[in-house]
């Protein structure tokens, strides 16, 4: 465990051997929290009515193998809004520069405490993600391109898309149209 401290936020990947498919996204937020698994909440609903016409959290359905072939990683398996976080007086001060991060996954040029933190998060990121070589991946949102992108050689994978995060209904927006379209394509 990364970060010992925040144990009762930490939210594991969903992966199984079956899966064909990886989800990356960039962190669990309160809903994940709750429930222990990743993309619980609303993105999660959205996710499943749009792929699947299915009114549950896509999480969920992955959760309880409902759906098999597709797994789900977060980049960091604690949340990166601090709003997710019921103590902050306990939390420990480096996760003050989850938010940060959160802005910008990249390290900073200068000597900066949050590049620690960076690398470390990273680097598990990495760690775990590097086990599902051969498989597709599909990078949600600009956090997850971003970490992708800073870590990870892309040729290890069959294939790799870029869609947008599907929070604020962007897969429901006219100006992704064609990119969710290809996502369909590219789950089937």
């Amino acid at each position: 465990m990364l970060y010992e401290k925040l144990k009762n936020y930490f939210v594991d990947d969903l992966l199984d051997m079956d899966n064909k498919i990886i989800f990356v996204l960039e962190s669990p937020h309160t809903e994940e929290v709750k429930n222990g698994y990743p993309v619980a909440g609303k993105s999660g609903k959205d996710i499943a009515k749009i792929l699947f016409s299915i009114e549950e959290a896509f999480g969920k359905l992955v959760f309880e193998k409902k759906i098999t072939n597709i797994g789900i990683i977060n980049v960091c398996n604690y949340p990166l809004q601090m709003s997710a976080y019921k103590e902050l007086d306990k939390i420990e001060n480096k996760m003050n520069f989850f938010e940060k991060i959160r802005q910008n996954p990249k390290p900073r040029k200068t000597t900066n405490p949050v590049n620690q933190i960076i690398q470390e998060m990273m680097n598990d990121f990495k760690s775990r993600l590097s086990l599902q070589k051969e498989k597709k991946i599909l990078l949600c949102g600009n956090f997850a391109q971003d970490a992708f992108d800073s870590v990870i050689n892309k040729n290890y994978f069959k294939e790799v898309l870029r869609v947008p995060h599907p929070s604020f209904n962007n897969w429901k927006k006219e100006k992704y149209k064609d990119v969710i379209k290809e996502l369909v394509e590219f789950i089937r």
